[in-house]
């Protein structure tokens, strides 16, 4: 028999919605994981987190947690304004760092932390879970096969209720200066991190994003073209404050058209000229359990996670042109 694999012990930066949602328990339920400990600056709430899910160290400090011999890996889960010095501070003590979408406010600050994690021989990672949906792994099937022809275009449409009030976990997804932005930043980035991997990389940008119905400063509304290298087409819509989310994805091409609508239900539609068909891959119970075991699975194998920070560099740098585009129209 093989020696045992070995446990990844794991510590999380940042308590708040996401990881009470999913990424705790995410961890917990990866056979190869183990998680350790929490930092939250809040006490309180760290405490609190802590009970909930039975993690045995709390920090207040992240460097504290940063320093603790018992950790392999750190999951980031904070506004995207601290990613990059979390980042910095974690693999320079030695761990892995999986960090949150988007991966940091600019390509200029990805480069920074893919240069650092380099450096120090460690993993990097970033949370872009709607890769690891099997019918997103199904439509890339299909398109590599010629199912739909060549691709004409690839389209999405998103959209969240954002109950966040000011002063509430979660509220600094609309303070650019902590977010880097809205509506294109916080949800747009899933969709366009899948057109890139789907289509390849995109050539030209075109679009708006405008603050139409928020009371803040961040954009609740964006809309945007894109030009593919290959010719393709593209289009993303995305919404802050809309009570349900359309979660629309759709391609088309010279032979059919597929469509995941919607996209986190694992429902697709296949259209050609043969008929209709209708096929169910639907996504793990805990969306963030297969970009965990994924993570793990490199640290183990010494390779780099399947969406890398080079990958969520690409995708910050289609949104930094975005926004830039957005200005101008």
């Amino acid at each position: 028999m093989g020696e045992p694999l070995m446990t990844i012990r794991w510590g999380i930066l940042g308590c708040g919605d996401v990881v009470r949602r999913r990424v705790a328990a995410a961890i917990q339920a990866d056979v190869g994981s183990q998680l350790v400990a929490a930092c939250r600056r809040n006490a309180g709430p760290l405490q609190q987190f802590c009970n909930d899910f039975k993690v045995s160290r709390s920090y207040t400090d992240q460097s504290e947690l940063a320093r603790d011999s018992d950790i392999d890996a750190v999951y980031i889960a904070t506004p995207v304004d601290r990613h990059l010095p979390q980042t910095l501070l974690c693999a320079a003590a030695g761990k892995h760092v999986l960090c949150e979408k988007p991966m940091a406010l600019t390509t200029d600050e990805c480069d920074q932390m893919i240069a650092a994690c380099a450096r120090a021989g460690v993993q990097l990672g970033v949370a872009y879970y709607r890769r690891y949906y099997p019918v997103v792994e199904r439509i890339r099937e299909l398109i590599q096969e010629g199912r739909i022809g060549t691709v004409f275009s690839i389209t999405a449409v998103t959209a969240t209720p954002f109950s966040f009030a000011p002063g509430e976990d979660g509220y600094w997804r609309v303070l650019p200066g902590e977010g880097g932005g809205g509506a294109l930043m916080d949800i747009g980035s899933h969709r366009l991190n899948l057109f890139l991997d789907l289509l390849g990389p995109i050539a030209e940008v075109r679009g708006f994003c405008e603050t139409v119905a928020g009371s803040f400063t961040a954009d609740d509304c964006a809309v945007y073209t894109f030009r593919f290298k290959n010719g393709a087409l593209g289009s993303l819509q995305c919404y802050f404050g809309v009570p349900l989310d359309p979660d629309e994805f759709t391609l088309v091409g010279t032979e059919g058209r597929l469509s995941a609508t919607p996209l986190n239900s694992g429902r697709l539609v296949i259209k050609t000229a043969a008929g209709v068909e209708i096929e169910e891959h639907p996504p793990a119970a805990n969306f963030n359990l297969p970009l965990v075991e994924d993570f793990v699975t490199a640290i183990r194998e010494n390779r780099p996670p399947r969406v890398d920070g080079h990958e969520g560099r690409a995708t910050n740098e289609v949104i930094q042109r975005a926004y830039a585009a957005g200005q101008t129209g």
